[in-house]
């Protein structure tokens, strides 16, 4: 059952109308935003819990492109690349809570209620879209795992009874190419709808390399989406939906933004041993050419890396089919069936080091294939609105990939490991409910749970292979200092005046070749999790404007494991609880909403890892080894002034994050660790203004300026290490603007774009591995002109 509040909102957009007003601000009303956060359509207004919700008209005047636009509309929310390590992977933190390295992603995405269980693809681009839906906080009771941070919805377009269709131009800055188009409407009467939808963008490279002089960070990128809608009877309908994308973009390569000077790698011990064969055995003859390369570059777009047949085998390719059926049982009853299958292929080039220089690189080519089955029964009577529901997810991929480890990293040897088997399976089900009950008019009591049960199983075939070099002992030095000999350069060092014999060096044997040994790490590793997330809300309905409400909510990150060697250990879920007060309000007959909420976030059994050069090995260790605080507010503001056509947003959002426990061999490191991704405060505000243009049309003007407060780029972070300060994004003001004009007929749309006006770059997202630290930086400034034209 709608409420009454909801049906008086939609009976006065009915009145306005039918006064011949289309456009709310016109009437002076804000328009009314439906969302599906509870499973189910109704006001935004109405829901206890904090949401932020744009039409498709919203994100085309705001310039919101993909889903990393979205960080600047609502605030507490970072949004980025992982291309501090790896391009085409999304990395979303709400709170504080995210999308930590190396774990299972913090905040779920969701398109068309299929949710996309790997941040890789997950830069959805802004097409053929209804509208986006940010759920903040742990979204554990209707949404399940892996969303303790919340979610973003991703809502496209349903097809329409009438024809309709849009297509759309842009060209701009880096020689910028962009089309989208989409065409909606019956096939069989009313009984078969569809649509369809098509983007192609391209894009010139923003980065250069300066190994080849090759342009990276360019875009090429096609991607389509279709619908079938049969209105079988009244009361039952089928969707079968699919999209399809693929990136062929030569990607980002991450940039070197700093080193451990003191590091021994790039001490005079480890550049003697890389080159003292040249010095002292003859040219050619040592390890390695030149000594470490311990340069930064000034230029954040000149890149470096030699490793460009990896970067050229750079692709993404996702494709999601899905079937969602609803059936209306009766006025009270309806049950809902979602089914989708969703398939990535993805090869990942890494390059750690950010120089010319080889110092470790990995090709990994990875197959993902994702099912999920979905059943919903919803209840809607006079007082009680409720859902149930079971969810399975059924995941596989395989993962093979090849690291190469050389002597500049190891020194004393280069290490290659062929995983050519590494296959994993996610196995989720989970049984949920919620009930909301108004048990007065004026006051909501809401409570729901969901039992979820993850299986996990991977295997890992690999075979590791470690050479070490020739080591020749120099006459009139001392036995310890020898001279690395290049594999296939003996015969030349014998012969040189000062080679005196073959040292024993560092591995007790007595190289006088290049030497392999080869040896298998396989891992076989399986284990289960169960948890159940509960949430209870209390809701206060001061006015048919006003609400009042608090709420707990739980959800948890899935399990997994540490693999060191040959072994897996496996650790748990990490969960969070999380407490929060809020308010929805209108004001001002209806042309000012204020919306806000506090909250605490109690983080228990927090996975962390840390990445150390230990000897001649690159380890990760992993654990539920942290215990966290997050607490805050937000506050966001949507206004219409009495002057006709200009619209004013304001938000702000505050964020404070305690570290209170951190289990390590050296103790607690609580004190010297911080959260990355956590900007103490976020702020956005727009302006638009819309004004006629005689009898020709309507013409808009805008601008939105969002703040970030400074926040590390990499997490944890040990506050103690060289590295701290080299990872932290400086708070920064970015500024964007638009001009569009439409005609009156609303057929033709011109507009002219700019984004980050003051040209402000920032770095976005860091890497650490030992004593190198590598990142990824935000766009520089862009412009763009648009045409568009609806039928």
């Amino acid at each position: 059952m709608q409420s009454k509040r909801y049906k008086s909102s939609l009976m006065a957009a009915a009145v306005v109308s039918a006064l011949g007003v289309t456009d709310f601000a016109q009437a002076q009303m804000l328009e009314e935003v439906v969302v599906t956060a509870r499973k189910r359509s109704e006001s935004m207004q109405e829901v206890p819990m904090a949401i932020s919700a744009f039409s498709a008209d919203q994100l085309q005047a705001a310039q919101v492109d993909d889903i990393l636009d979205l960080e600047r509309m609502t605030p507490n929310v970072t949004l980025t690349t992982t291309g501090g390590l790896i391009a085409g992977a999304v990395s979303i933190f709400m709170r504080g809570i995210g999308n930590d390295p190396g774990f299972d992603q913090g905040v779920g995405i969701y398109l068309d209620d299929v949710y996309v269980n790997r941040t890789t693809g997950g830069i959805l681009e802004v097409f053929d879209t209804e509208r986006v839906e940010v759920l903040k906080g742990p979204q554990g009771n209707l949404y399940g795992r892996n969303t303790i941070g919340g979610a973003v919805k991703f809502v496209s377009k349903e097809p329409t009874e009438e024809f309709t269709g849009h297509v759309e131009a842009t060209t701009g800055e880096f020689d910028l190419v962009k089309v989208k188009a989409n065409v909606s409407g019956p096939i069989i009467g009313d009984t078969l709808l569809g649509s369809f939808g098509a983007m192609y963008k391209n894009r010139d490279g923003i980065q250069t390399n300066t190994y080849d002089g090759g342009e990276y960070w360019d875009e090429d990128v096609a991607a389509y989406r279709g619908a079938l809608l049969f209105n079988v009877t009244d009361n039952l309908r089928v969707k079968l939906s699919a999209d399809y994308n693929k990136d062929e973009s030569a990607p980002s390569i991450p940039n070197r933004v700093g080193l451990d000077l003191n590091s021994g790698l790039f001490g005079t011990g480890a550049n003697f041993v890389l080159t003292g064969g040249n010095t002292y055995l003859g040219p050619g003859i040592g390890l390695v050419d030149g000594p470490q390369d311990t340069s930064v570059p000034t230029d954040i777009d000149r890149v470096s890396s030699e490793y460009v047949d990896g970067f050229g085998q750079y692709e993404i390719e996702a494709t999601t089919f899905a079937a969602t059926v609803e059936w209306a049982l009766n006025e009270q009853w309806t049950l809902k069936s979602v089914t989708a299958q969703r398939s990535v292929d993805n090869t990942q080039p890494f390059d750690f080091d950010g120089s010319e220089q080889q110092f470790i690189t990995t090709i990994r080519d990875i197959e993902s294939d994702d099912f999920s089955q979905e059943l919903q029964l919803n209840f809607s009577g006079d007082s009680v609105q409720a859902v149930a529901g079971l969810y399975y997810l059924d995941g596989e991929q395989d993962a093979p990939q090849t690291t190469s480890q050389y002597f500049r990293l190891l020194v004393t040897e280069d290490n290659f490991k062929d995983t050519y088997k590494a296959h994993n399976e996610v196995e989720s089900t989970s049984a949920y409910f919620n009930v909301d009950w108004n048990f007065t008019e004026s006051w909501q009591a809401s409570i729901g749970g969901r039992y979820t049960e993850d299986k996990k199983d991977e295997s890992q075939l690999a075979t590791v292979t470690r050479g070490f070099p020739a080591f020749a002992g120099l006459k009139g030095f001392p036995p310890d200092a020898v001279g690395f000999v290049r594999p296939g350069q003996e015969s030349a060092a014998e012969q040189a005046p000062l080679f005196a014999y073959w040292a024993s060096a560092y591995t007790g044997l007595k190289n006088s070749t290049y030497q392999q040994i080869s040896y298998p790490e396989d891992v076989q590793a399986s284990d289960k999790w169960t948890e159940f997330t509960p949430s209870a809300k209390l809701t206060w309905f001061a006015s048919d404007d006003a609400m009042v409400y608090a709420s707990y909510a739980s959800g948890f990150k899935s399990g997994g494991f540490n693999r060191d060697g040959g072994v897996a250990t496996p650790y748990d879920p990490e969960i969070v609880d999380t407490y929060s007060l809020g308010m929805k309000t209108t004001w001002l007959d209806g042309t000012m909403r204020i919306n806000g909420e506090a909250f605490f976030n109690d983080y228990q059994d927090k996975q962390l890892a840390t990445v150390v050069l230990d000897g001649a090995d690159l380890k990760k260790t992993v654990g539920n080894v942290g215990k966290l605080e997050t607490s805050g507010a937000e506050l966001e503001v949507l206004w219409l002034p009495p002057v006709e056509g200009l619209v004013v947003g304001v938000n702000v959002g505050y964020l404070d994050t305690d570290v209170k426990e951190y289990a390590s061999a050296e103790g607690d490191r609580a004190s010297t660790t911080a959260i990355g991704f956590s900007p103490k405060w976020t702020s956005q505000g727009r302006v638009s203004y819309d004004f006629d243009v005689s009898d020709w049309g309507t013409a808009t003007i805008g601008t939105d300026v969002s703040y970030r407060d400074d926040s590390y780029t990499n997490s944890p972070i040990d506050l103690t290490s060289y590295s701290a300060d080299l990872q932290v994004q400086e708070s920064h003001v970015i500024w964007n603007a638009v001009a569009a004009f439409r005609t009156r007929d609303e057929h033709w749309r011109f507009a002219l774009e700019g984004k980050n006006l003051d040209d402000k770059r920032v770095l976005t997202n860091t890497y650490e591995i030992g004593p190198i630290v590598t990142g990824a930086y935000n766009m520089p400034r862009t412009w763009a002109l648009s045409v568009g034209y609806n039928f």
